[in-house]
């Protein structure tokens, strides 16, 4: 007599056997669960195996119903590509392996047709069949026809790709992002993965590129100053933008939120996670620039603001809106450069005081700039220890203490006539230095360039003396006057 459902003979005891559904083979590792229930009483025996038959099938529908809430179409075809390999593994035999396909294609396609109401699947309507169900047959059937690969609507999402894109931008601290680039970069992708429904990026298109940017082209500038635009959805913030009055965003910006794109699409590409043409990569917009605009500023226009102002301020608070423009003229240092300035940063060699500028936006900017002996009356206000401009504040989105004061400056700048930015302060010296034939390379050294070319690049590292930066300061003066 056979032995009863769920049962196995084996010896003289009696084991529990049942078979674990096709798309739970892969997580439970195995096709059958068996238990030794320590009996070799037949009765005893069926009692305990129907018990343990009650809990299995509990067990399976509780994974089956997990396995369903928590897939993407994503997750479910790579779940069906892996228990697909797992048959191959385990049935050499090319009929076996065709035999358990047949198998997992019957589960999953009869569980579909059963809840949407039909005897078998292929009388469905398409467009009823949910997605994940649509994505595991179609890992069957490719491998059915001996296809193999993942298509490109079952790639890595695009907010994978953008996480890993931005973690290994930041892997070299030598070339790292900024807090408010990366910030700005993190946001452009939000957008768009909202975009695109958080798809593959490898499905992306010229025409998904295109409408994406004309719903940006929608957006106020100040879309992304509220502390909720993380938590709504790119609609949300579409529909916030048109209720406020004003331009748009500028081509400048389209141009960032195209080149953000454009870089993320040429890494994924070296990762080959996505091929052909950049979609972005024809997104970006000219933007109206001010004629004039960085231009050096005239030397009417710098007389005119350095005699606007003539608060130094008091021992151990200089006044940033009186210094500031005189330094940067006599280094040619970055705003923030100086602005970041700590009195440990006023060192002195060989007799010659200078800056020591320990971080920047380069490993170039890394330097020593000697200081101009028209700032000793500055020297003489500066604190003993802390920032030399301690009332600055650093910025609330990437810590820069810089940003507050530029637009101050900024808009004293905008009543002179004729007048530049604080950036154009750094191209008067190197207008400077151009008028009195000094080599690229030894400009570069003051400004914090990268030093063009080998022979001085690679082959001359540690560059100038510092008595010679010293020679290269001492051809800098600011207007007659002042």
């Amino acid at each position: 007599m056979s032995a009863p459902r769920y049962l196995k003979l084996r010896g003289n005891v009696y084991w529990f056997q049942i078979g674990v559904p096709a798309e739970l083979q892969v997580r439970y590792g195995k096709k059958h669960v068996q238990e030794n229930l320590r009996t070799s009483d037949r009765s005893v025996a069926a009692l305990m195996a129907q018990g343990r038959a009650v809990h299995w099938k509990r067990e399976f529908s509780l994974d089956m119903e997990t396995l369903r809430e928590t897939r993407t179409p994503r997750d479910a075809f790579l779940e069906t590509l892996r228990q697909i390999e797992w048959v191959k593994r385990n049935f050499p035999d090319p009929e076996d392996v065709e035999q358990h396909l047949d198998i997992l294609w019957d589960s999953i396609a009869d569980r579909e047709a059963a809840r949407l109401g039909f005897v078998y699947l292929s009388e469905a309507p398409a467009h009823l069949v949910s997605p994940e169900v649509a994505a595991a047959l179609g890992a069957i059937r490719a491998a059915q026809h001996g296809k193999g690969g993942i298509p490109a609507e079952y790639g890595t999402p695009f907010s994978e790709l953008a996480e890993r894109f931005n973690k290994d931008r930041q892997r070299d601290s030598r070339s790292s992002l900024s807090d408010q680039t990366i910030s700005q970069r993190e946001a452009v992708y939000r957008l768009f993965k909202d975009h695109i429904k958080d798809a593959a990026l490898a499905v992306v298109d010229v025409r998904t590129a295109s409408e994406f940017f004309d719903r940006v082209k929608k957006l106020h500038p100040h879309w992304g100053r509220s502390p909720k635009t993380k938590s709504r959805s790119f609609n949300e913030i579409i529909a916030l933008s048109e209720k406020l009055d004003g331009e748009r965003i500028s081509g400048r910006t389209i141009t960032r939120f195209a080149s953000d794109l454009a870089a993320l699409w040429e890494w994924a590409t070296k990762q080959g996670e996505v091929t052909g043409p950049n979609p972005f990569a024809g997104q970006r917009m000219e933007s109206k620039v001010r004629k004039g605009a960085n231009a050096p500023w005239p030397v009417d226009a710098l007389r005119d603001l350095l005699r606007g102002y003539d608060d130094v301020g008091s021992l151990g608070r200089p006044d940033p809106i009186y210094w500031l423009p005189r330094i940067a003229l006599l280094s040619g240092m970055r705003l923030n450069e100086i602005c970041s300035l700590e009195a440990v940063n006023i060192c002195e060699a060989e007799g010659v005081r200078y800056f020591d500028i320990t971080a920047g936006k380069t490993e170039s900017s890394v330097r020593v700039v000697p200081i101009h002996a028209a700032l000793d009356p500055f020297l003489a206000l500066a604190p003993i220890n802390g920032y030399l401009f301690a009332d600055l504040r650093p910025s609330k989105l990437d810590g820069k203490r810089g940003a507050s004061i530029g637009k101050t400056l900024g808009r004293r700048f905008k009543l002179i006539p004729g007048h530049s930015t604080f950036h154009a302060f750094r191209k008067n010296v190197a207008q400077t230095f151009e008028r009195h034939r000094i080599p690229d390379t030894e400009a570069a050294q003051i400004l914090g360039h990268k030093k063009a070319g080998m022979t001085y690049g690679v082959y001359s590292p540690n560059g100038l003396e510092i008595d010679q930066k010293r020679d290269l300061i001492g051809l800098l003066v600011l207007p007659e006057g002042r």
